[in-house]
């Protein structure tokens, strides 16, 4: 007789916060350590999960978790997760990406040097990094879809991945190379190509330490929006204050680009603590050569920090 799922199975059997780790690990990261699996929320991988909870990798039973709401289909190696968004969006976040700029095409943006696979579905990304709380809003949208009013058709589903540095300008996994450590591009050296999850076919970075922090991805909702909890970011020489995103659509990459902050907000955030720790900024919105005004996000204050919400359009 088959044993029941593990402890750790059963609960992420009511969590959406558990990490897809799937059977198809490159390279890079088949080394991953405990302390790292045990960051990202486990080991589990989707197939595991959707048998601890009752259901073969292949029959579309779902994973109900999370708060009420929609399910969501997540597409995997091993056939296809259905899953329920763990937030949904309030009326004022949806208010305030409705404000924002819609129904344009997101433009293209390098990947940058500090990207590999983390393969985790998590809303919370923070792992206790110090820092000014951020709550994000992204909407993933189909331009040519628009009614003349502007309002976007929501892309439901697509897997919306972010990741960036903590206040002091430092990148999880790249601690020893990344510019934040006063260091240039990463000294793990070439890394391999992704093949997770949500994500196949993107040159990964070798990762030079453990660290998981402030990276994640969650799936869009039936609006087309994603969630996170997370920090304000830094900064690092050479770059403005900046939040890296993909989007990923049946594990093909969609979308690749950058997500950026107005100068107010950003100098209100580094006259605070841990970020005044660091002196000597040398590179704003106007002098980055990367920087790009369709990635600015609308950025309100909040009780406990700061909430920013952006379009995200793709060519669906």
């Amino acid at each position: 007789m088959a044993e029941g799922p593990t402890p750790l199975a059963a609960a992420l059997c009511s969590r959406i916060y558990g990490d897809p780790m799937d059977r198809r690990i490159s390279e890079s990261r088949a080394l991953v350590s405990r302390r790292r699996l045990l960051a990202v929320g486990g080991s589990i991988g989707i197939g595991t999960l959707l048998a601890a909870c009752g259901s073969g990798s292949n029959d579309g039973a779902a994973v109900t978790t999370g708060a009420p709401g929609d399910l969501v289909e997540l597409t995997t190696p091993s056939g296809t997760a259905t899953i329920q968004p763990s937030t949904a969006a309030r009326s004022d976040v949806i208010a305030l990406l409705d404000k924002a700029q819609t129904c344009t095409l997101s433009n293209e943006e390098t990947q940058g040097p500090y990207w590999f696979d983390v393969d985790a579905i998590r809303s919370d990304i923070t792992e206790d990094r110090p820092g000014i709380p951020l709550d994000l809003a992204l909407r993933v949208h189909d331009p040519a879809d628009c009614d003349p009013e502007g309002t976007p058709k929501p892309v439901r589903n697509a897997v919306v991945e972010i990741w960036h540095c903590d206040a002091g300008g430092m990148y999880s996994g790249f601690e020893s190379g990344s510019a934040g450590a006063g260091g240039g591009p990463p000294r793990g050296g070439e890394g391999t190509i992704a093949d997770g999850s949500y994500a196949e076919g993107d040159a990964e970075a070798a990762t030079t330490d453990d660290g998981t922090y402030l990276r994640g991805a969650q799936v869009a909702d039936r609006n087309g929006i994603v969630q996170f909890e997370t920090i304000y970011p830094g900064w690092y020489p050479g770059r403005t204050v900046h939040i890296h995103v993909k989007v990923h659509v049946n594990r093909t990459t969609v979308l690749t680009t950058q997500l950026y902050f107005d100068e107010d907000t950003n100098a209100a955030v580094m006259k605070t603590e841990p970020y005044a720790d660091r002196s000597g900024r040398d590179t704003f919105n106007d002098g980055d050569g990367i920087y790009d005004a369709s990635g600015l996000a609308t950025t309100q204050r909040t009780a406990e920090g700061h909430l920013a919400v952006l379009n995200l359009g793709i060519d669906v």
